[in-house]
């Protein structure tokens, strides 16, 4: 088997170089199957972030390009164009004048994502996401192929009422399968978890009745200038609906609270 690579390189909107790769591989009885790509250029220099993935879907069926299990495809190559530097995935080729979703993400570092963006049209000269900043729901908005994206309407948080849901917590620490069971303490729920040093990830979530479908609430903790990273010492933070992923940092035995008072919700960690 030999494997020859082709390159061809176009001029892209905005002087920025962008490229699409045709890999052909020859059998031994002289067949060629030709795979061609196109190139996503991801511009994440206002997040700070270490790592980065895409999500990218189909907007027709809702089929995944990009794996099917959150948060998706690690973008691990980067090509530097006009002094940015680019995070790249590369598309099938087939996707060319197709409109499809698509998010950028941390990777699961800390739970930030860009919003839906359901306007990335696949070009054959290269696509271009460009970050730019946080809207009101905590999710970054961004240009998509020079347009910005418009920070969609906030969902308004339902009312909650503690009593009138079973509660859990799942997280990596069992693979998300089937929650860890809270129980009613002086009006909190409360559980405990075990979290492995086995267990890289070290997130959870509480949610309601098992399921992540709506009506189903769940809550995470999002960061904040008060709070940039969670407390493990029991101290009272704000919960966030639909929030990030709730992360610590060392393997150990937690215990988790969470209570709404009114229209708010709180958290409380405590390793044990």
């Amino acid at each position: 088997m030999k494997f020859v690579k082709y390159f061809c390189v176009a001029v892209a909107a905005l002087s920025m170089l962008a490229a699409c790769e045709k890999e052909e591989k020859t059998s031994g009885s002289g067949n060629v199957i030709t795979k061609e790509t196109v190139k996503v250029y991801s511009d994440v220099s206002a997040t700070g972030w270490t790592a980065v993935g895409v999500w990218a879907w189909s907007l027709e069926d809702e089929s995944n390009y990009t794996g099917g299990t959150w948060p998706g495809q690690a973008l691990t190559a980067t090509e530097t164009i006009d002094g940015k530097t680019y995070h790249v995935w590369e598309a099938p080729a087939e996707l060319v004048g197709q409109t499809i979703g698509f998010i950028v993400n941390d990777f699961g570092t800390n739970g930030e994502q860009t919003v839906d963006l359901k306007n990335l049209e696949i070009k054959s000269e290269g696509s271009f996401v460009v970050l730019t900043e946080k809207g009101a729901d905590g999710k970054w908005l961004a240009t998509v192929n020079g347009e910005q994206t418009e920070a969609p309407e906030p969902t308004p948080e339902p009312v909650v009422v503690l009593g009138d849901h079973t509660w859990g917590l799942i997280g990596s620490f069992n693979s998300w399968g089937a929650d860890v069971a809270m129980t009613l303490v002086d009006g909190w729920m409360v559980g405990t978890i075990e979290i492995s040093a086995e267990d890289a990830d070290k997130k959870f979530k509480i949610r309601a009745n098992g399921s992540w479908d709506d009506p189903n609430p769940n809550y995470g903790f999002n960061t904040s200038e008060e709070y940039p990273t969670l407390p493990v010492d029991g101290t009272q933070v704000p919960a966030t609906f639909k929030g990030g992923d709730i992360v610590v940092a060392e393997a150990g035995t937690y215990e988790v609270s969470f209570t709404i008072d009114g229209e708010n919700e709180y958290l409380k960690v405590l390793k044990k």
